[in-house]
């Protein structure tokens, strides 16, 4: 019957006679009115084909078409709740199909649909789509819609479900189905109503589902079911209950956009939540869950206005006023001839960034950093400068300050440089020169920076050491704006597909792209960690799909070691999973403080004990330096000029010493720690690691000396002369240690006690050796090995 699936339509003639209307010019014909005229199919009990649709005119747009079939009487009389109602269109030859909006016009409908297959291949049906959650009840005083619906369940039933198996094994199956779920049903209960509830609770048809992808940092495949209750989820492959998203009630707006692969987006604003953006296989799919979405907010708030936000049509009447945030005042605009331009620093994500001499208005010069941008295309310029926007308004001492842009081709951005570059780097340079205190300090520093960003409602997106930057060994400034944003009154940042720190961000910002306060401070817990671990890379262990996992069991990145429990603790409540458990960046701030203040004492404290420590050395280091102008040859062969150097010096045994590496071993310590006095006031602190080497190096060569002899001794010696041993090893770790100090007050008042006390370390290491030569000449004269010194060398002057 194929005049029943027809779909008709003319124009109005204009006021000529028809023999005339071939003739007509063609401006006539742009004169005449369009007139639509379109068939809607319904379902009915009646047998005749011929009554089972309804020709309606269409002029303006659809709002009062479903109106009109359903005032008519031919569905049905008293019909209370046209909003459950919805028009489909159906295309017959192929499995195509489209639910048309109210707000949906007849030009667009034709543009957008019909214009693709032949008209009479089209098919408008009118259904009940929008069920309520209570409609048992609602549909007592609306007999028609009750029974429609009910034909529709039959219908659809019969189509999707009855087809696919034979009656005999559809009725065998129902009954064991029936007879398994409802045992306890009354035999009695069979009037049609029963049996209805049965079909429903059997068969959902007051759900429909849509495979999409969750935009969820990745995707992840789900169906979304859009029904009476609400929105749901069920992943792929479950058969778990579902996941309710939202509730009509909650639901702000709606949207849909298309992506350049063919896909299409849909994008349901929900309050309270972040919005809910799932991936459909193409624009007309996700139409069709927004018209779903928005007609069960109509039903539920009994209004016709709509919540879908369409794109602006275009017009010659409306055009865009373009935002003043691109425009550059005089203040932070800046000559090219100004600028003077150095070596390449480093790859941006736009261009180069090069090293450079700034000279203002006032003649002042100042290094800085020049960022240039190599596409100079109006959207990569726009994004290019973004960042600058941001920054032109920033004034803390703690964030990298703007010098100023040059916005014509080649646009560049000028920012103030720090000679010690980036934190991560620095921080890797002089790791064994920052004190704990230092390194609090730092980050008391960028989270003051932050909480400034917070009081500007401005969320940063990528806190980490390598967008810190030094200015000087006791201040740090937070800078890299590229993918900072304002959030305004909508509290958090919804980001684009694009590159993003994936380890060091929050888990709502890795699902669903969600950026607030919050979320920086979980990534400022993890600059925190990068900081007290020496600029290592958090979870360098995984990849960077495995990070979510990791979070969302629990699991945290470990204390570093030179981490304080007090910080650690503090960066636990950073990682919170619920972003509402975290604390505020001005919290963060007044905890920091106490430790750093706390740290700062007790490392004074150590500072004034060392100075005690040191004064009370000081007469002895004095006789030590007078004793040393009494030194002559440190290759005489005699121990006595070897202790002349040491503090109370005891004489070796009178024995012969050729050959002997023992003894040459302690004369080459004596002479490494004599070099290191000689030299400590002339070397750099950062040539103070290589003269420890040397006597470090003397202290294994010795050592490897009495290890060859050990054999030959009685072992009743060997326990003293390994206990020496292992105190000499004892010596030189404390050497390290006073070097290390030497190194972080090499720029202090403190710079020459601590050498002071680097040498006292130094002497005693020396006078440690001479003990150990003294056990090994003993175990030697006890195992008749020593042979006596030769008697011309009994004759020599002590003094040579």
């Amino acid at each position: 019957m194929s005049g029943d699936t027809s779909t008709l339509s003319w124009r109005s003639m204009s006021p000529i006679s028809r023999s005339d209307s071939s003739d007509a010019s063609p401006v006539a014909r742009e004169t005449v009115f369009p007139v639509k005229i379109i068939k809607v199919c319904f379902l009915s009990n009646s047998s005749n084909l011929g009554k089972n649709f309804k020709l309606v005119r269409c002029e303006e747009g659809w709002t009062s078409i479903i109106n009109v079939v359903l005032s008519s009487g031919c569905v049905g009389p008293e019909i209370n709740n046209n909003l459950c109602y919805s028009l489909l269109l159906k295309h017959l030859k192929s499995s195509e199909i489209h639910w048309l909006h109210p707000e949906l016009t007849v030009s667009e409908l034709t543009q957008r649909y019909e214009q693709q297959h032949l008209e009479a291949e089209w098919r408008y049906d009118l259904r009940i789509r929008y069920i309520p959650s209570d409609f048992m009840e609602r549909f007592k005083d609306d007999r028609t819609t009750m029974l429609y619906f009910y034909q529709q369940v039959r219908s659809d039933y019969m189509q999707q479900y009855a087809s696919k198996v034979s009656e005999g094994m559809a009725l065998q199956l129902g009954c064991l189905e029936i007879r398994r779920f409802y045992k306890d049903m009354n035999p009695n209960g069979l009037d049609k109503k029963s049996n209805f509830e049965l079909l429903d609770q059997c068969y959902s048809f007051t759900q429909e589902r849509f495979p999409c992808q969750l935009v969820h940092g990745w995707n992840i495949t789900i169906n979304l079911v859009i029904g009476p209750e609400g929105i749901s989820q069920q992943t792929e492959n479950s058969t778990v209950s579902l996941n309710c998203l939202s509730e009509f009630s909650q639901v702000r707006s709606i949207a849909c956009s298309t992506e350049n692969d063919g896909s299409a987006l849909l994008t349901v604003h929900i309050k309270d939540k972040q919005p809910l953006t799932v991936t459909t296989s193409s624009l007309a799919v996700a139409e069709n869950m927004a018209d779903l979405i928005d007609g069960y907010c109509r039903l539920g708030g009994s209004s016709e206005k709509s919540l879908i936000v369409r794109p602006n049509k275009g017009s010659d009447v409306y055009a865009e006023i373009p935002e003043k945030g691109g425009e550059w005042d005089d203040k932070h605009r800046i000559s090219r001839d100004d600028v003077v331009v150095g070596r390449i620093l480093g790859e941006g994500f736009f261009g180069e960034v090069h090293d450079g001499v700034y000279k203002s208005p006032t003649g002042e010069r100042t290094r800085v950093a020049v960022k240039t941008c190599k596409d100079s295309s109006a959207e990569v310029k726009e994004k290019f400068l973004s960042e600058a926007d941001l920054m032109k308004n920033l004034d803390h001492p703690h964030i990298v300050r703007l010098i100023g842009v040059i916005d014509v081709d080649p646009v560049w951005i000028v920012m103030e440089l720090y000679e010690h570059g980036e934190l991560g780097h620095y921080l890797v340079e002089e790791q064994y020169c920052l004190s704990r205190a230092t390194l609090i300090l730092y980050c008391v520093q960028i989270c003051k920076a932050l909480a400034y960003l917070e009081g500007l409602n401005m969320v940063h997106r990528d806190i980490a050491v390598r967008n810190v930057l030094v200015a000087s060994p006791e201040c740090v400034k937070l800078g890299d704006f590229g993918l900072s944003r304002y959030i305004d009154e909508q509290e958090y940042y919804k980001a684009s597909v694009s590159r993003l720190p994936i380890k060091w961000m929050a888990p709502e910002s890795i699902n669903f792209r969600r950026f607030t306060t919050a979320s920086d401070v979980w990534m400022f817990g993890v600059c925190v960690w990068e900081i007290f671990s020496m600029a290592q890379q958090p979870f360098s262990w995984l990849e960077n799909g495995q990070v979510i996992i990791h979070l969302e069991t629990g699991s945290r990145l470990p204390k570093p070691q030179f981490c304080p429990p007090t910080i650690y603790s503090l960066l636990t409540r950073c990682w919170a999973y619920e972003p509402q458990g975290r604390p505020g960046f001005s919290q963060l701030v007044c905890s920091l403080r106490p430790a750093w203040e706390k740290e700062r004492a007790h490392m004074e404290d150590a500072l004034q004990k060392q100075r005690r420590e040191m004064q009370m050395d000081k007469q002895w280091l004095e006789q030590e330096e007078r004793a040393e102008t009494d030194v002559v040859e440190l290759n005489c062969g005699k121990v006595k000029q070897c202790a002349a150097l040491l503090s109370q010096p005891r004489p070796t045994a009178e024995l012969d010493r050729s050959d002997d590496h023992v003894y040459t071993g302690v004369m080459l310590m004596v002479k490494q720690v004599v070099q290191l006095k000689n030299d400590v006031n002339a070397l750099p602190a950062s040539e103070y690691p290589n003269a420890v080497k040397a006597v470090g190096e003397s202290l294994r060569t010795l050592i490897q000396r009495v290890d060859e002899i050990l054999p030959s001794l009685h072992s009743s010696v060997i326990t003293e002369i390994e206990g020496t041993k292992k105190l000499l090893n004892k010596d030189l770790g404390e050497l390290i240690n006073k070097m290390r100090l030497a190194q972080q007050n090499s720029v202090t008042s403190l710079k020459e006690e601590c050498q002071r006390q680097m040498l006292a370390a130094a002497h005693t290491l020396a006078l440690d050796s001479k003990n150990l030569l003294d056990a090994v000449d003993q175990a030697r004269v006890r195992a008749n090995l020593a042979r006596p010194k030769p008697e011309s060398l009994d004759t020599e002057d002590p003094g040579e």
